[in-house]
């Protein structure tokens, strides 16, 4: 049987010919990566009592925690600096998947702020913002053109050994340029999988039994060559 995997969507509130109305969204880059890599995606609502979290990952084989708004800064003990849209609860219920899936074993693949979520619910904290006018990471507001935003592209390299170098089988890719956000502190239990030129974070795994996995890009809505990423979290599901 194809592997369950569990989903979060992004719960915000959008324009409809209703009027606006708060919605459960969640791109098919998604879910179309997953299926055609084998896998049977599950999306989990988002805004739903942390204390479901145990029992609603105990139903899937593995889980996915996708992007979305940015980690509310006071859910890593932080003052709001540069975070732009946050909710709290959204946090709470996201984080307590988190742990429910180290608790239960069950392997985690974690996609831009799925990696700084899983940074944070293990003790680390994030950088508010990271883009700059022609830095790694170009700057990104609400002037910018979405056709340029998809066309950026910065370089990933790679530890030596690491989990992704052999996915990848090389010592860097180019990946695209999403976020404005990233890891600041490493949480304990964590090790660095990759870095941009300017030092940052962008791939972390976890260390010991529990298989998981974060990166900082978007690799579903990249080449087949980035989906050895779901392959990989397949593989891990199948012989967990």
């Amino acid at each position: 049987m194809r592997p369950l995997v569990g989903i979060t969507a992004w719960r915000r509130e959008l324009d409809t010919f209703l009027g606006r109305e708060a919605l459960q969204t969640l791109s098919a880059n998604y879910t179309e990566a997953l299926i055609s890599t084998g896998m049977t995606p599950l999306v989990f609502p988002n805004g739903q009592d942390a204390a479901d979290a145990e029992r609603l990952v105990s139903l899937v084989d593995g889980l996915l925690i996708s992007g979305g708004d940015d980690v509310d800064p006071m859910s890593y003990g932080s003052d709001v600096t540069d975070a732009r849209g946050h909710d709290p609860a959204v946090d709470e219920f996201e984080i307590a998947l988190v742990r429910a899936a180290r608790s239960q074993g069950k392997p985690l693949l974690a996609i831009c702020r799925g990696l700084q979520l899983l940074n944070v619910a293990l003790g680390g904290t994030l950088q508010q913002e990271i883009t700059s006018e022609g830095g790694v990471h170009e700057l990104i507001n609400e002037n910018t053109d979405p056709d340029d935003i998809n066309a950026w592209r910065h370089v990933v390299r790679f530890e030596p050994g690491s989990l992704l170098a052999g996915l990848y089988g090389s010592e860097e890719a180019k990946v695209n340029t999403l976020h404005h956000q990233g890891v600041d502190v490493l949480a304990s239990g964590l090790v660095v999988e990759g870095r941009t030129d300017d030092g940052l974070v962008e791939a972390a795994r976890c260390e010991g039994d529990w298989w998981a996995l974060g990166v900082q890009w978007h690799p579903e809505r990249m080449d087949d060559d980035h989906h050895a990423l779901f392959h990989a979290f397949r593989e891990a599901i199948e012989t967990d």
